[in-house]
């Protein structure tokens, strides 16, 4: 259950500087967009890239300089072919470090192997070769050797998109039995994803990362409840953002004069009067009648772009009066909105969060490409 430090991580000139800070036996997740330096970061944990600057430790002891097979690491990489040995079946690939490493037989490590396939779903397929496994298939017999290595060396395992090549009952399945397995076997894990989803489903903690900087590091219910930065807010879930200024402080919160002149109100009250502000709405938060009805002061006129159904959930695009689009979730399937139907949209004062509008532009601040 090894405790995992990078202290100022840098390569290329401080493009990507990281420091970090993963505990024992935690499963800390590492989640941003396309190219936000996700995999180089997993990279610089498991020695396949050199840093320019800075240290690795683990338990305290700086493993820098470690060539990656030193370091005891289970690893399974995106786009890698899984490395798995097509001369070995499914059982001899998973159980292929306790042997190498610990001279164990195969019939020594059988039952931990069992234990393996059992949490990735292939226990019925411990004689299949590679050749006879779809692309999902690999990938899980990937996570199961993973997990043997760091179970016979470090106890720490690397995942880079470690369910991508699911399908999706499958890949929800997985999450719970990873959940279970950091439990059970006292593993440490460090997670890569842009699937903010399955980060919030899985992780004691996130680290969202953008541009090759940590951004913010809290539990998902702080990053969810509490993201720091707009581009975080926008990343994490599907928001809407209103551009104002702070009218007045009263006790319940601030209000807030829109474009458009509609005037709201939000519980915080961080920032002072006449201040330029963002206003976030999450899309779940957003309720939606029929007509225009002025029903309190949280309401604004719309009319129906689109409305589709999607996993569940009935997600409407809704033009406001003054131009702007928003996005509206809800779970009910009660209310079907046709296009072109005239809406109210409201939501409540504590359902928003606050922002100081960014000296870069809203545009630029939000950008997750």
């Amino acid at each position: 259950m090894p405790e995992v430090k990078l202290e100022n991580i840098t390569i290329e000139d401080s493009i990507f500087n990281i420091n970090l800070n993963v505990k024992p036996a935690e499963y800390f997740t590492i989640c941003g967009p396309t190219g936000a330096g996700k995999t180089t970061t997993v990279k610089v944990i498991a020695g396949l890239i050199k840093p320019d600057e800075g240290k690795i430790y683990f338990d305290g002891k700086d493993i820098t300089k470690k060539v990656p097979e030193e370091r005891g690491i289970g690893m399974v990489f995106e786009h890698s072919n899984y490395a798995l040995f097509p001369h070995f079946n499914v059982e001899k690939n998973v159980g292929y470090s306790p042997r190498v490493k610990e001279g164990k037989t195969l019939k020594e490590s059988r039952r931990l192997i069992t234990y393996m396939l059992e949490l990735v779903l292939l226990e019925n397929r411990p004689d299949a070769y590679p050749r006879e496994l779809s692309g999902g298939m690999k990938q899980r017999v990937a996570l199961a050797r993973a997990m043997m290595a760091a179970s016979s060396a470090t106890n720490l395992i690397l995942l880079d998109e470690p369910l991508s090549a699911l399908d999706a009952k499958i890949r929800i399945a997985l999450r719970f039995e990873l959940m279970k397995l950091v439990r059970q076997l006292g593993l440490t894990i460090i997670h890569v994803t842009q699937d903010t989803e399955e980060a919030l489903m899985v992780s004691d903690r996130i680290a969202i990362i953008r541009n090759g900087r940590i951004v913010q590091i809290g539990t998902p219910k702080e990053i969810y409840e509490s993201p720091k930065t707009l581009f975080v807010c926008r990343f994490i879930s599907s928001s809407n953002f209103l551009v104002g200024k702070i009218k007045q402080i009263i006790s319940k919160g601030s209000i807030i004069k829109i474009s458009g002149g509609n005037e709201i109100l939000v519980s915080d009250k961080s920032l002072p009067e006449k201040s330029k502000v963002v206003v976030a709405i999450r899309s779940e938060n957003i309720e939606i009648s029929k007509g225009h009805k002025n029903n309190n002061q949280n309401t604004i006129f719309g009319v129906v772009e689109t409305s589709k159904f999607v996993s569940g959930n009935s997600i409407e695009e809704i033009k406001l009066e003054n131009g702007e689009l928003f996005i509206c979730k809800r779970i009910t399937t009660e209310k079907w909105f046709e296009k072109g139907e005239k809406v109210t949209i409201g939501f409540q004062p504590e359902k928003t969060l606050l922002f100081k509008y960014p000296k870069e532009g809203l545009e630029e601040a939000i950008d997750i490409l």
